[in-house]
């Protein structure tokens, strides 16, 4: 059977530190030259990568953009650019072993799947980074495996909900076909979407664990504000839910996904009831003393709104904001369904996994499972709070 000619995508933003290691592994890819090409799109890098790129890696096709399209829309500017038939997304701050290509693209010569994920273990090779894929009701996805030592667990391919972003293939004719990665997206969940996605349109997802990569893992997003990843990290679930959820479904999951979503902001925003529960002192006397005691007090309760319950805020008014254009889209997706989500949702795992640690948390899980009917969804009532179950399903 024939080898496809593959176009590798790569998307940075400042990091040519992680340059030398990466190039220096795709040296060494045991595929056929003439059939190889590697892409590299700059998200308006001022840590000198086009320089090292120029000197270093002539070879490469590179990509100057003048502003950060992150990586959804970095990955875009790269098809663009590229002419493989099987478009193969890999992060900088990667290495790989010689067979991770040809293993990785195996599947989709074979018509086994038309989209596959590596394995990825840490830099140093000693815990699990990707192991697959599982993601809650509400949207958070989850990278199987994480941080596990015990590595000869993920050595089983299998179907999964989506492939890690970080290193993938895909046939170009199907990553059209499917909408690509959604730029609106920016970074971080644009794949979950993508798999999501894919599994509607009755395309097939499979995890790899023969291709094997290694990973800097959050190298690039540890230099960036946490709030400004905690926007993108709130809002893209959002998304993910509305887009691809099909209709009697999604009626169900998406009044207890923003329920969750306020939760979530009611931790950070550090609330307490003080002062805001009507009790006995109220039917005492409303005298102009008592109104001034009451504006006193009123003003110190009165707080700035921290960068994290601001980004929450955010992200809820982008969901909102975009709403019609997300609903363009959604009605494309869903025109064009092929698998029930009854289907779907059995790669999920981990439904009911409760994302904060407070002790209240899955006590709400289990209200809004038992309010909505969600069980009967996803075929089970398990709450979990450590997602690292999803590596024993």
């Amino acid at each position: 059977m024939s080898l496809p000619s593959v176009s590798i995508i790569l998307v940075n933003l400042n990091g040519v530190h992680h340059f030398e290691k990466l190039f220096e592994s795709l040296r060494e890819i045991d595929y056929p030259g003439d059939l190889l090409e590697v892409v590299m799109v700059d998200n308006a890098s001022v840590d000198g990568s086009l320089e090292w790129l120029d000197k270093h890696a002539p070879d490469a096709r590179t990509v100057q953009c003048r502003q950060n399209h992150g990586f959804a829309g970095g990955v875009n500017v790269g098809v663009e650019a590229s002419n493989g038939e099987v478009l193969v997304f890999l992060n900088t701050d990667m290495r790989v072993e010689p067979q991770w290509l040809r293993e990785l693209v195996a599947p989709i010569v074979a018509g086994e799947a038309e989209c596959t994920s590596s394995m990825t273990l840490s830099w140093d090779g000693k815990v699990v980074n990707f192991g697959g894929s599982a993601m809650n009701f509400h949207g958070i996805g989850w990278q199987v495996g994480m941080d596990d030592p015990d590595i000869d667990r993920y050595r089983k391919p299998c179907d999964t909900l989506f492939a890690c972003g970080g290193s993938m293939a895909i046939p170009r004719e199907v990553y059209d076909d499917a909408g690509r990665f959604d730029e609106e997206f920016f970074a971080y969940y644009e794949d979950v979407d993508l798999g999501f996605r894919l599994w509607v349109l009755g395309y097939r997802v499979m995890y790899v664990p023969s291709s094997l990569a290694y990973h800097h893992h959050m190298s690039t997003s540890r230099r960036i504000d946490v709030h400004k990843i905690r926007l993108l990290q709130m809002r893209n679930p959002l998304w993910v839910v509305y887009k691809n959820y099909e209709e009697s479904v999604l009626n169900r999951v998406l009044p207890a996904t923003l329920l969750v979503h306020q939760k979530r902001m009611h931790y950070v925003l550090a609330l307490d009831d003080v002062g805001y529960r009507i009790d006995a002192r109220d039917a005492r006397g409303r005298g102009r003393m008592h109104q001034t005691m009451l504006k006193m007090r009123a003003s110190k309760r009165s707080v700035g709104i921290p960068p994290p319950a601001k980004a929450d805020m955010l992200a809820i008014s982008d969901f909102t904001g975009l709403l019609d254009a997300m609903s363009v889209k959604r009605r494309e997706i869903q025109a064009r369904r092929k698998r029930p989500d009854a289907e779907i949702v059995k790669m999920f795992r981990i439904p009911f996994w409760a994302v904060e640690h407070h002790p209240e948390f899955s006590h709400m899980i289990r209200g809004l499972m038992d309010a909505f009917r969600l069980h009967e969804i996803f075929g089970t009532r398990e709450v979990v709070v450590d997602p690292r179950v999803a590596s024993d399903r």
